[in-house]
């Protein structure tokens, strides 16, 4: 009797067009049926250097520009990275800022055959600054805090990407 009410119940959630967003089931968000994919956008090399050795794969091939003979077999994923965020969040009794918020944030969109076929949301990653020491040390910390937050973004996209969501 159990099983039953189990099976009605989930052939209800399917009769009604219920499913999870995103793709899922191993192939992630970039279609089976892509054979070469191209991957273009606004971030700097170091982020996009780090999202092609990541996305490697048996499946497709990375390829650079848009001359690829078979168009029904790739896709462009597109980054788009938002300015980034850096305003003081704390100050001192004179005034002074002695913290900065940071926030490092773009999306993923990928188009087969001139239609997007997959997108995300804004994936963001933030951190904190102390301020201590002159400008040099400033400027520093960061340049390594804003590096972190780009590795952090980078690993976000490509758990994206390979789940699907």
């Amino acid at each position: 009797m159990r099983l039953l009410a189990v099976a009605t119940g989930m052939l209800m959630l399917a009769s009604c067009g219920y499913h999870l967003v995103g793709h899922g089931g191993g192939t992630g968000a970039i279609p089976a049926d892509v054979h070469t994919l191209t991957v273009s956008g606004n971030a700097d090399a170091s982020v996009m250097s780090a999202l092609r050795q990541r996305l490697g794969s048996d499946q497709y091939q990375l390829v650079e520009g848009m001359a690829v003979a078979d168009q029904a077999h790739h896709a462009l994923l597109h980054i788009t990275i938002a300015p980034l965020v850096f305003v003081p969040s704390a100050y001192d009794a004179t005034g002074i800022a002695t913290q900065f918020h940071m926030i490092f944030s773009g999306s993923l969109m990928i188009e087969q055959d001139g239609k997007t076929v997959w997108q995300t949301g804004t994936i963001s990653r933030d951190g904190d600054l102390f301020v201590s020491g002159g400008p040099a040390s400033i400027d520093a910390s960061r340049s390594r805090l804003l590096s972190d937050l780009q590795k952090q973004w980078v690993s976000d996209a490509i758990g994206r990407i390979r789940s699907g969501f």
